[in-house]
This record gives C-alpha cells, structure tokens and sequence, in this order.
C-alpha cells in the first residue's frame, strides 16, 4: 500500500512523518502524524490510509476515549456489534474504537477525504443493506 497525499484528512496540514501519536501538540500544522484505519467491521471495506497530524490525532483520540470499549459505541456507549459499527484505530494497534452510525457519519464526515459527505438520515453499514 503507498499513500501519496501527507496532508491530514481532518485539517490539510501538511504530515512530514509519523509519531507514536502521544507526544502533546498544540496547534495543527508540520508535526508527527498518526496513520490510521477504519472500517464497518468488514476487511473487505477497510481504510488503511488514514493520516492525521498530531493535533487533529488528539482531538479524535479525546473525542473517541482513552478506552476501548467492547461492544459499545466509544462516543455514547450504545451497543453496537461487529457489522453495525464503524471501528477505528492507529494503523500499528489491533484494538479499535467502535462507533455507532450516528457517530460513524460525524467522524467519516470529519475527514477531507470522504466524499461526499455522508447523510445521517440515510446511512446504513454495508451489512444492514
């Protein structure tokens, strides 16, 4: 796999490389990026050239939780199974944060690389039909 866009998916910001992702940064702009992965729990769906600068990589990671939680959405807690929910994580952890679809549709929308943005009203997981 090659990604040839290093600019960030949330803010445009230019990523000269990756990080381990917790070092503190305050304003977007030429830090360490996060490269990132998600997917409506179907490998055949999956995204594996996600890319965020550190700050947006904060922002998203305090919005999401510092924990995974199992079986639950990481935003509201709502239970969400394997097919109905969007899970995300770093490109180097197997443990993911899983998003019902409301949030699903917040956080795809969030990147400059998902288009067009999805309506909430109509969305369904690739398994709900």
């Amino acid at each position: 796999m090659t990604i040839s866009d290093l600019h960030c998916d949330v803010c445009k910001a230019f990523v000269p490389g990756l990080t381990g992702g917790s070092e503190p940064v305050d304003e977007p702009g030429p830090t360490g990026g996060v490269r990132f992965v998600y997917h409506p729990g179907r490998p055949q769906f999956r995204d594996t050239s996600g890319l965020m600068c550190g700050h947006c990589w904060a922002k998203a990671e305090q919005w999401l939780g510092a924990r995974h939680r199992s079986r639950r959405c990481a935003v509201c807690g709502a239970a969400v199974d394997r097919h109905s929910s969007l899970h995300v994580h770093r490109f180097d952890e197997a443990s993911a944060w899983r998003l019902c679809a409301q949030h699903s549709v917040e956080f795809l929308n969030r990147l400059r690389t998902v288009q067009p943005k999805l309506d909430p009203a109509t969305f369904r997981f690739p398994s709900t039909g």
